[in-house]
């Protein structure tokens, strides 16, 4: 079967929030301040000063696994399905999590947005039948 453009879909929007991910969190990483990015207003409002494990957290649930998500998408595997909607869901608490703390922004709307496309497009039947899912 050939993949459907929904599925393509999917695999960008995955590479989209990998890329998106690794970026963000390599700058927490290299720079535990926040300041580089701007996210050094969240220091006032979690419990911990230093932004190195919101950096792992954006390498790994954002960075790392929707690559992984990405690849699977694109050689039709089953197992990317169920990881990529979590992750969808997990994008759209984070956006409305994040919104009270550093008030609100294009970007967070644009993640709010490609999350809520990402979970339309899991569950189009295209896409269902290219990963070999029968219970949609």
């Amino acid at each position: 079967m050939q993949r459907p453009s929904t599925t393509k879909a999917l695999v960008i929007i995955e590479l989209f929030i990998a890329l998106l991910g690794l970026a963000t969190g390599l700058g927490l990483i290299s720079d535990p301040s926040g300041k580089a990015l701007g996210l050094d207003v969240l220091k006032d409002k979690i419990p911990f000063q230093n932004l190195t494990l919101l950096g792992l957290w954006f390498v790994g649930p954002y960075g790392v696994l929707p690559a992984a998500l990405s690849y699977g998408f694109f050689r039709g595997k089953l197992w990317a399905w169920r990881p990529a909607s979590y992750l969808a869901l997990i994008e759209l608490v984070w956006v409305v999590v994040q919104v009270p703390m550093v008030g609100r922004s294009i970007l967070q709307a644009f993640i709010g947005l490609i999350a809520v496309a990402t979970v339309y497009l899991l569950y189009r039947p295209s896409v269902t039948e290219y990963l070999g899912k029968k219970d949609p």
